[in-house]
């Protein structure tokens, strides 16, 4: 199995290492990158977080929560970012579990956030919901790679349209619109870059589809960039001509 790997990935320039490679039945499991992987006794494929993934994650929520040096405003706040991020890298896993709700975790915080003196059940239970935002997940719903197709095989058009597939909502609605492709620069999307949302009224309240246009993360950089030159200019300039006013003005007086 390891010549048959080294065979394929000689053709990217890569080659397994056998001192770091592990052969393992699939009904055993096995740990990579932060998930679980194994094959049930039913033949069902299962994937949750890896036992090290959870632990380091309960962690670090742990230490924010206990922390003195915060209040409970600003614990919701940096919890949030925390726990939004690990289920959505885990929104593929099998996360019915009681230990990946996050119930004991949510529990505890919710304590700790009700003992605040300024704040009763309801304010807490609002800033629970702020610190422990839900993320849909579907278990083995990961988008499978068509044949033979590799990153590497320069059709953009379609790992452009399979990585749109990864995003829903809004985001989805606006790829489908624009055809896959930058609203900004024109180019189609890879897994290289984010798409990035850009208000085109500047309003990030508003919503709405016409005022919302998908974008490379460089461009929407960029964008903003040009925006402030823009005001840059603009007040430089208006500065010039209230100082030549005034300049007109003394010479009158």
């Amino acid at each position: 199995m390891i010549t048959d790997c080294d065979t394929l990935g000689a053709e990217c320039g890569l080659k397994v290492s056998e001192k770091k490679t592990k052969l393992t039945a699939s009904t055993d499991g096995f740990d990579f990158l932060g998930w679980h992987f194994e094959v049930q006794r039913n033949g069902k494929f299962r994937s949750i977080p890896s036992e090290d993934n959870f632990k380091a994650f309960r962690k670090k929520v742990k230490k924010i929560v206990n922390s003195s040096n915060y209040g409970a405003r600003v614990k919701a706040a940096k919890l949030a970012p925390i726990v939004r991020g690990w289920r959505n890298y885990h929104k593929f896993c099998k996360m019915d579990a009681s230990r990946f709700s996050l119930w004991n975790m949510s529990h505890r915080a919710f304590q700790v956030f009700n003992r605040e003196t300024k704040l009763d059940r309801h304010t807490s239970q609002v800033l629970l919901n702020k610190a422990f935002p839900s993320v849909p997940y579907s278990e083995n719903r990961h988008i499978k790679v068509k044949g033979n197709k590799s990153p590497y095989d320069g059709d953009t058009v379609y790992w452009s349209k399979r990585n749109s597939k990864l995003y829903d909502g809004i985001t989805s609605k606006l790829l489908k619109k624009q055809s896959h492709t930058c609203d900004y620069c024109g180019m189609k999307f890879t897994s290289e870059e984010r798409v990035h949302l850009h208000h085109i009224d500047g309003n990030h309240d508003n919503w709405k589809g016409s005022n919302l246009i998908a974008v490379h993360e460089s461009c929407h950089d960029y964008i903003h960039m040009s925006k402030k030159e823009v005001e840059i200019i603009n007040s430089s300039q208006s500065q010039n001509l209230v100082t030549k006013r005034l300049g007109r003005g003394d010479k009158g007086n």
